[in-house]
C-alpha cells in the first residue's frame, strides 16, 4: 500500500505528514537549547556508490528535521500546530471509506 502524502508548512517548516515517525521538543538543557522542535521522520534506503567496488551500495538513512525558534512559547505553538494536523492526517487514514 502507497502512503496518502500531505504536504504541510507551518511556519516556514515544509514537512509530508506520511512521513513522521515522531514529533518533539528537546527539554532537556543538557542535550541543548530548549526551544528545538525535533522530527523524526521514517527511514528511507538511497543507493551510494562505492568507489572502491565500482557498485551502488543501499544505505538506510534516518532522517531528521531540527528546528530552532526564538523562545519556547514559540516552538510549543509550532507543535501543537503540527501535532494536530499530524492527528488530522492520521485520522483521515482510519476513516471508513
Amino acid at each position: 500500500m502507497t502512503p496518502n502524502h500531505k504536504i504541510i508548512s507551518i511556519q516556514g517548516l515544509t514537512l509530508d505528514l506520511s512521513r513522521i515517525k515522531a514529533i518533539k521538543i528537546n527539554t532537556n538543557t543538557k542535550l541543548g537549547p530548549t526551544n528545538v522542535l525535533i522530527v523524526d521522520l521514517n527511514s528511507r534506503y538511497e543507493y551510494v556508490l562505492n568507489p572502491n567496488k565500482n557498485t551502488f551500495v543501499k544505505q538506510k538513512l534516518k532522517d531528521k528535521v531540527e528546528i530552532e525558534y526564538v523562545d519556547y512559547n514559540a516552538t510549543k505553538d509550532s507543535y501543537e500546530e503540527l501535532i494536530e494536523e499530524w492527528q488530522q492526517y492520521l485520522a483521515s487514514l482510519n476513516a471508513p471509506n
